[in-house]
């Protein structure tokens, strides 16, 4: 791997300073927002998506609606940008009117009205603004992870070269493996920015990401349930400030590693705490062989 003896602010200020007079295009890192300026059409459409994925819902005169402007409400303040973030942002409007989609639990209904908004068109993904001389999280192709990296010239509409901070490595990148710094942790799952340290699991320096021991769409299930938690070998209290900052730091790798042995309601009940993601083969096998890549 190439080594640069610039310090990393010196790198960071050298590659934006060779991005002067390139014409600044607006290629799209799209967190998934609320497309429709009429704010009762769109409590309107919500409230169509909720009735449509469950007939029975909302049986009560303006229900449904009353929904649809609390999660407009709750958007506004929360700003939440991925389709698993809408969802956490559904289940904490249901649960805080202590209301329910179906009778079999709220996290596959929750979900299809989600992914029903966004086909409507109600959930979009706008342009983002990545420009010249942005800071963002790319991956590099010599070891197939994130590292941090200036953008320095627009290719294309769909690829940009960065300059890799840590290697002072120029790269012509495909524009989706290229995320803003400010949507990197939302898509990650991580609390605050992102950080260089050790990986909680493979012990290799990285940059880390925080990974929810209960997935934050299975919260719903914990939160104010004591027994549930209790039930799932967790110690603490089922808040929703406990269940957000629950979790370990992780590279991406390893935390990709962790969501393929389960989904997130099996890690929420079989895989909630370190020493069980540890005790998993898979992962065994993985952090040995991570372990020799340092």
């Amino acid at each position: 791997m190439p080594t640069n003896s610039k310090t990393k602010g010196a790198r960071v200020a050298a590659a934006r300073a060779e991005t002067e007079g390139v014409t600044r295009e607006q290629p799209s890192l799209a967190p998934l927002r609320l497309q429709r300026e009429d704010s009762d059409g769109t409590m309107t459409h919500i409230a169509r998506s909720l009735r449509k994925v469950c007939p029975l819902f909302g049986a009560e005169e303006g229900e449904a609606i009353m929904v649809a402007g609390a999660l407009m409400g709750y958007a506004f303040e929360r700003k939440p940008v991925s389709e698993e973030q809408w969802c956490v942002l559904l289940a904490e409007v249901l649960d805080d009117n202590e209301l329910t989609l179906d009778d079999d639990g709220n996290d596959v209904s929750i979900r299809k009205v989600i992914q029903d908004l966004q086909f409507q068109g109600v959930l979009n993904t706008p342009e983002a603004a990545i420009e010249v001389g942005d800071m963002v999280v790319a991956l590099l192709d010599e070891d197939e992870d994130w590292h941090e990296a200036v953008v320095q010239e627009i290719i294309t509409g769909s690829k940009l070269r960065v300059v890799f901070l840590t290697y002072g490595k120029p790269q012509a990148t495909d524009i989706a493996n290229i995320r803003a710094m400010s949507t990197v942790a939302a898509d990650e799952g991580t609390e605050g920015e992102l950080r260089e340290g050790q990986c909680e699991l493979c012990r290799r320096q990285k940059l880390l990401t925080f990974h929810h021991l209960i997935p934050k769409d299975t919260h719903p299930t914990y939160l104010n349930k004591p027994s549930q938690l209790a039930s799932a070998g967790v110690k603490g209290e089922p808040s929703r400030s406990f269940l957000n900052t629950y979790g370990t730091m992780v590279c991406s790798q390893c935390h990709s590693y962790i969501h393929k042995i389960a989904p997130n309601t099996g890690l929420a009940k079989e895989y909630n705490t370190l020493e069980k993601i540890r005790a998993d083969d898979r992962i065994q096998r993985w952090v040995e062989w991570a372990g020799k890549m340092r």
